[in-house]
Parts: structure tokens; C-alpha cells; sequence
């Protein structure tokens, strides 16, 4: 009888994450956010289907009626979702006028938006003391 040898498959090496997306800090940006409740459903359904580096090819789940679906809403909340995630600076869109009218379904790319500029220099932790 003969002895067949199998060699198991080696997994590829984990692809290095893209420049300028993270999915993690992503979505804990939209966690901590003050987005309506609808638009971070409509967020993680985003952040569920792009790609590696944060990019929704046009005509994908971003239609208003497919992410609609997907996140149990409707299809106004849908639109109002994907303005409010543009408005904010989680998403970017190529301009609707500048985009064929035919092919309503603009590609998406998920961004984290600037982060707010600080007022007063941050704090070392250290209490005064009460000599002196």
C-alpha cells in the first residue's frame, strides 16, 4: 500500500492595509460620532462591502434602494444617510453633476474626517502642588 504525503496549503501573508483607510478606526469614528442612528447602520453596511482600501465601486450597495435593504430602512432614510455621511466627511463621492446620468450609483470612498483642531495645549496630568 502506498503512503500518499500531502502537503497543506501555507496561508498568504496578511496583505498590509492600505495608506489612509483603516476599517477599525473607521468604524470606531463612526461609533463615537454624532451621526443618527440610521446613518451609522448605513455606515457599518458600507464598511461590510468595500473593498480593501475603503472604495465602493459605482453601482454597488450604495444605490439608496439596496443599502435600503441591507440596513432595514428606507429608501429616503437610505439617501438622507449616504448626505449626512458625505456631509460629515465619512464618505467622499465624485460631484452628482458632474456624473453620467445614466449611472446614477456614484462610486464611494469611506474617509475619516478631519480631526477638530484643539483650543488649549493638551494637559500633562500633573497636579499643582500647593507649596510655594
Amino acid at each position: 500500500m502506498q503512503t500518499r504525503t500531502e502537503t497543506l496549503a501555507t496561508p498568504p501573508a496578511a496583505l498590509p492595509r492600505p495608506a489612509g483607510y483603516d476599517r477599525h478606526r473607521w468604524e470606531q469614528a463612526v461609533i463615537i460620532s454624532d451621526l443618527h442612528r440610521n446613518t451609522r447602520i448605513a455606515a457599518f453596511v458600507l464598511a461590510h462591502h468595500a473593498d480593501l482600501y475603503g472604495v465602493l465601486r459605482a453601482g454597488g450597495v450604495q444605490s439608496a434602494g439596496r443599502l435600503a435593504h441591507l440596513a432595514s430602512i428606507t429608501p429616503k432614510q437610505a439617501r438622507l444617510a449616504l448626505q449626512q455621511l458625505e456631509n460629515w466627511h465619512y464618505i467622499e463621492r465624485p460631484d452628482i453633476r458632474d456624473w453620467p446620468p445614466n449611472n446614477p450609483v456614484r462610486p464611494v470612498t469611506l474617509t475619516l474626517p478631519p480631526l477638530p483642531a484643539r483650543t488649549e495645549p493638551p494637559h500633562t496630568g500633573e497636579v499643582p502642588s500647593e507649596r510655594g
